[in-house]
């Protein structure tokens, strides 16, 4: 192990009013070697007691296999989890820092590749990156007038929810555990192409939506989960009569009233040479049809025209998930968590008002996924596509007795969440499977 280079000291104020202070932090690099020979790189947040350095603490450290997640350990200042910026202020400015030393522990262009991820260069967009009004192109006059009138109300938060892991020890040590993982995205509205009259689809490829979370909670996966697909089929029918009506419709459409006339003396004569004995039936389905009683061939035969019944596709359906977790808080820091996972998605899910009132934005949408131990994709659960969260519900005393902490820290809170997603899911989603294979995953 090579060893550490450490960044400049930087100020970052914290709190409001009578509590606003100023912490100093810096972050350390450490070059590491896994198992295969592949150069790493150990992340590591320094707390300092002012700028010059005194009074060195490592208060997190950047999981190795998620480098967006900072582990905060117990010299992490209590007072900093009731501030609900400060633990994002405090990990935007490590990636910044970290930045400022690069070329000291990384040279080659594998190394600096390397240096990124464990400094999760990758989950970094720029605000045009994520500005929802500019990002889809709504006819001119529309996008002018939604652009003038769409800076939000005062309060409204668009970025920066944080990250946040619950219980704080979850996936810590060399066995970490599965999880699911709640990324908020800020609403990406559909571009459309004039060329194919259509509008494009949003992108569920990992890269391409990292560059637009605004926040995460990693959670542990809860029991009972399950997912169902569904597609619409409806019964539907076609008497004899409404396929001559749609054919001479479609003739003449296609190639004119001329055809349309000729198609239907031709249909008369076959008509006459099928007919038969069948005449008076037939006329009884045209009075009736002439009249608007279209029961009269029953009345007067007991016969009614074939139908032709079949089952129809209609169209695809969106899929739902529901999950529930118990948040219970051990201590002061996860009750500090608890509180502000709430508050993530209470004000995620709510819609965006603007300051002339005369539009609304549409609230934050959600990436969810399943992912193993290692930080990586789940392979054998589904996969989700970007969802909107629905409803959210919290219990308040979930054991059914009202309790808190000395504080007035609720000693468990209940959350109810359901997801809808934005995209049905089609068979080119899963991609073309070789004959004879075992899939790498279960997919969506």
């Amino acid at each position: 192990m090579a060893d550490p280079v450490t960044s400049g000291i930087n100020p970052i104020p914290v709190g409001e009013g009578k509590d606003k202070k100023t912490i100093y932090t810096g972050t350390k690099i450490t070059p590491t070697t896994d198992s295969k020979g592949n150069k790493t790189y150990k992340v590591e947040i320094v707390k300092y007691d002012d700028a010059n350095g005194n009074g060195e603490k490592v208060i997190g450290k950047r999981d190795p296999n998620n480098p967006d997640l900072v582990l905060w350990n117990d010299d992490y200042p209590d007072e900093l989890w009731s501030d609900g910026d400060a633990t994002e202020k405090i990990r935007q400015q490590s990636t910044k820092q970290a930045d400022t030393i690069k070329n000291q522990v990384a040279t080659t262009a594998e190394e600096k590749e390397a240096f990124n991820k464990s400094n999760a260069k990758g989950n970094q967009g720029t605000e045009s990156d994520n500005d929802q009004d500019t990002s889809s192109k709504p006819a001119a006059n529309t996008k002018d007038a939604v652009a003038k009138s769409g800076e939000s109300v005062t309060g409204t938060r668009e970025k920066g929810f944080g990250v946040y892991v619950f219980p704080k020890s979850l996936r810590q040590g060399a066995d970490g555990q599965d999880y699911l993982k709640f990324d908020m995205m800020k609403y990406q509205p559909k571009k459309f192409d004039d060329k194919s009259f259509a509008f494009e689809d949003r992108s569920h490829n990992e890269k391409d939506t990292d560059k637009r979370s605004i926040g995460s909670v990693i959670l542990p996966i809860p029991g009972g989960i399950q997912d169902s697909q569904n597609v619409g089929w409806g019964g539907q029918s076609m008497t004899p009569l409404d396929m001559a009506k749609a054919n001479l419709a479609l003739t003449g459409v296609r190639d004119g009233i001329g055809e349309m006339a000729s198609q239907f003396g031709q249909m008369a004569g076959m008509g006459a040479d099928k007919i038969g004995d069948n005449k008076d039936a037939l006329a009884a389905v045209i009075a009736g049809m002439a009249a608007g009683g279209q029961q009269l061939l029953t009345r007067t035969t007991g016969a009614i025209a074939n139908p032709n019944m079949e089952l129809l596709f209609s169209g695809p359906d969106l899929r739902t998930f529901s999950f529930q977790f118990l948040l219970a808080p051990r201590n002061k820091k996860e009750a500090g968590d608890v509180i502000k996972i709430i508050r993530f998605f209470k004000q995620g899910m709510a819609p965006i008002r603007t300051k002339s009132r005369l539009f609304m934005k549409s609230p934050h949408t959600f990436r969810l996924s399943y992912r193993n131990s290692k930080g990586g994709q789940h392979k054998y659960l589904n996969k989700f596509k970007e969802c909107a969260l629905s409803t959210f519900g919290v219990n308040y005393a979930p054991n059914g007795n009202y309790s808190t902490y000395e504080d007035g820290v609720m000693t468990a809170y209940q959350m109810t969440m359901n997801y809808r997603e934005l995209n049905p899911i089609y068979n080119d989603d899963y991609g073309d499977q070789p004959e004879n294979t075992l899939p790498e995953e279960i997919g969506f």
